[in-house]
């Protein structure tokens, strides 16, 4: 929510700012998601991203409305640059801005591997229910924007996709997703045709940064049923998020691509 999208989400920095060589094969992923509760629209999101062999950029735009505000409300925006190591997404900046309410908070984290380089927030203060954040919090962590390009091995529906912890760090909390394997399924693409997705289960547990009495703690934490789907991004090892769903008695809370776009670009399509 992040999985707040899962909430969400998340200035950047302009999609079309991130440089890489001409000569390198590039991938554009358009996606957009709507936000239900019991068959509801609440909210929605917009995820932009671009790959090369060396380095991506993520730009995440998304707003939460209706009865849902109670847990979660507001609009935001979200943006990462990093690096591809290894297969696997190392953020170099992160920059969010998020208004609730009068109430706006903006973030910006610098990483050096896994870890918190600097650190700048601008908010409201802290209310005295707040756990704080030690620093040994802010090591062995990814921002909740890269955590979920997922590396993929020469099978991208193997388990093993699934079998990982995501210690994630959004600059005022820090949580874990730890994902298991569930099955493979299949979903509908934006041609009709159906495809692969690798499902995963998900359990959140607050580490820090969050309030003691949060309602969105607490609703995330009761060990409920979270599940997300994962396919394969067309060019590259790497998996994104379709889908993403919160079992709740008064009926699922659903973030659904309604839109899942992939394009292969040469240096001279950019």
């Amino acid at each position: 929510m992040k999985l707040k999208i899962a909430q969400g989400v998340a200035a950047l920095i302009a999609l079309g700012a991130v440089g890489t060589s001409s000569a390198s094969a590039q991938v554009r992923i358009d996606a957009q998601y709507a936000l239900t509760m019991a068959g509801v629209a609440i909210g929605k999101l917009t995820w932009q991203t671009r790959l090369s062999p060396s380095d991506y950029a993520i730009v995440a735009n998304g707003r939460i409305t209706g009865f849902l505000s109670l847990l979660v409300s507001g609009e935001g925006k979200v943006s990462v640059i990093g690096q591809i190591r290894d297969g696997r997404p190392q953020p170099d900046s992160f920059v969010s801005m998020v208004v609730r309410e009068d109430e706006k908070v903006n973030v910006r984290i610098g990483f050096e591997g896994s870890r918190v380089r600097e650190l700048q927030v601008e908010e409201p203060p802290l209310e005295s229910d707040r756990v704080p954040i030690p620093e040994a919090h802010k090591v062995g962590v990814i921002d909740p924007l890269s955590a979920f390009l997922i590396p993929g091995g020469d099978d991208p529906m193997a388990a093993e996709g699934c079998m990982r912890t995501l210690a994630m760090f959004d600059g005022r909390r820090r949580y874990d997703l730890a994902l298991a394997f569930k099955r493979t399924d299949h979903i509908k693409g934006d041609n009709g045709a159906r495809k692969m997705a690798l499902v995963c289960s998900i359990k959140f547990t607050p580490m820090s940064g969050h309030r003691s009495s949060s309602q969105l703690v607490k609703f995330l934490a009761e060990g409920r049923d979270i599940e997300v789907w994962l396919v394969p991004v067309i060019g590259t090892r790497l998996l994104a998020p379709v889908r993403l769903s919160v079992a709740s008695l008064l009926g699922n809370m659903v973030l659904q691509a309604t839109q899942f776009e992939t394009t292969a670009l040469t240096g001279a399509a950019r």
